[in-house]
């Protein structure tokens, strides 16, 4: 991975948009596949399915799985037994609340045990979290879940009026512009799938005008990314007083929740919706926004449930999310505690669906670190994807200039994890700023009980400068 980015960032742009373009063509003919059609021409009618047919599909599937990881998969076996259950101990859905909870860190260390024996007619196809909190967690997907996940995804995007091959501006946390380019262009083209890819490290006050003139040129259909990146760009675009003169149709965002004053911002910028979906990289659940801005559960790709749920008033409930998948029979995630909470209600949406309804999804919103190049950064979980020597660490900023890794530490963590880390912040975050290391045995959570990833302790005009 280190040599072929070195290659990525010292070759011509024109080669680092090849090499886009030829991802693009893996990524698209894995994702697109003919299955992932006839997935989606079913998603488009079982939306509308009524609430007895919903129940009905979903208690079918939570047996089906259940019963698979009971007779192939070690961990849930032994789980499963010591908890009294058998194999039949599903009848309704409610039945699911005596299967135990899977914790991620019972992924961490069981991930052998949690891969089906019987899996050998279909290829697994291994993938990582970005690991907000210092701990990446490896998985493996199959290619039906992958398939039935994006199709979900795109189910999304073309209830909105959107379809495949409509050119799209991607707002990412990756370095697909080397972090060392000071010059435009500011992004790279992904051709076969139409993606115009864009960076947080180069969002910044003296880079705008060049992204607004691009913008301007072309004809984005929709922007989609990170809104904590997103909303960066449109604050500076406002606080500059330049015009977007032809912006998208629409703004999906995803991968964090989308904050009130972020979407007040963003649609005052572009002039267009804001709408996002949950979902996360494990693929055992998601949950789409209609166009009345409800969440719907995607109850064709998983079961979402409430951990300990608390009444809040007649018509709505919160809780953590568990999470329950009904396509990866090569490594099921059962009642998976997601890390997130989310508030469920009762009452019907008017868009015609009757799927669960969640009001409110309450994801990781974190504080960000500035940068000596007077850059926001929010998302830092890609410097840990291949990280196994760090239990958990914390990102901390006490001043300008200076970044802090509270780290609880493996007994196999050594200096060369230290100068790893360093040399990839030099790299993808800022080439100048002091990065420090506190070693601790435990990181302390909110008085909510809630792991912070990104801790900044900069007074109010500092943390302001360039502010998410």
């Amino acid at each position: 991975m280190e040599i072929t980015d070195f290659i990525y960032r010292n070759s011509p742009i024109y080669v680092q948009n090849m090499i886009c373009s030829a991802y693009g063509h893996f990524e698209k003919r894995k994702r697109f596949s003919k299955e992932f059609f006839t997935y989606l021409d079913w998603l488009e009618e079982s939306q509308y399915w009524g609430s007895d047919k919903i129940y009905e599909y979903k208690l079918k599937e939570l047996q089906k799985i259940y019963q698979h990881a009971y007779s192939s998969v070690p961990f849930y076996r032994n789980r499963f037994k010591a908890a009294g259950l058998n194999a039949n101990a599903i009848k309704d859905i409610e039945d699911f609340a005596k299967v135990p909870i899977l914790e991620k860190e019972d992924v961490r260390n069981n991930w052998k045990d949690l891969v089906s024996l019987n899996n050998a007619r279909e290829r697994l196809f291994h993938r990582n979290t970005s690991g907000s909190s210092g701990k990446a967690l490896d998985f493996y997907v199959t290619k039906r879940s992958t398939s039935l996940q994006w199709a979900v995804w795109w189910r999304f995007r073309k209830n909105f009026e959107v379809d495949f091959g409509d050119k799209s501006l991607n707002f990412i946390g990756k370095k697909v512009v080397p972090i060392n380019q000071s010059r435009p262009p500011f992004w790279r083209v992904n051709s076969p799938m139409n993606q115009h890819l864009v960076n947080m490290q180069h969002m910044k006050a003296e880079n705008i005008k060049y992204f607004v003139d691009y913008i301007n040129r072309e004809q984005f259909v929709f922007f989609s990314g990170y809104p904590s990146i997103i909303y960066s760009f449109c604050n500076l675009v406002e606080n500059l007083g330049l015009i977007i003169s032809n912006p998208p149709r629409i703004v999906f965002a995803g991968a964090e929740k989308v904050l009130e004053y972020q979407k007040m911002c963003i649609e005052r910028v572009l002039g267009c919706m804001v709408t996002d979906h949950y979902g996360f990289s494990e693929g055992a659940g998601n949950a789409s926004r209609c166009k009345h801005g409800i969440y719907h559960e995607d109850f064709e790709l998983g079961h979402l449930e409430p951990r300990n749920p608390k009444k809040i008033s007649q018509t709505s409930f919160s809780g953590e999310i568990l999470a329950t998948g009904f396509t990866n029979y090569g490594m099921p995630f059962i009642r998976y505690n997601v890390g997130d909470n989310a508030t469920w209600g009762s009452e019907k949406c008017t868009c015609g669906r009757h799927s669960a309804i969640l009001l409110n999804i309450e994801g990781r919103n974190e504080d960000h670190v500035i940068t000596p190049e007077n850059t926001s950064i929010v998302r830092f979980g890609f410097l840990f994807r291949n990280t196994k020597n760090i239990e958990e660490c914390q990102v901390v900023q006490y001043k300008l200039g200076e970044v802090t890794f509270r780290i609880v530490k493996r007994d196999t963590f050594s200096i060369k994890d230290e100068v790893s880390l360093k040399e990839k912040v030099r790299e993808w975050i800022s080439p100048t700023i002091l990065v420090n290391f506190e070693y601790v045995d435990e990181i302390e959570r909110t008085d909510s009980g809630k792991f912070k990833a990104v801790v900044s302790y900069l007074n109010g005009e500092e943390n302001n400068l360039n502010s998410f």
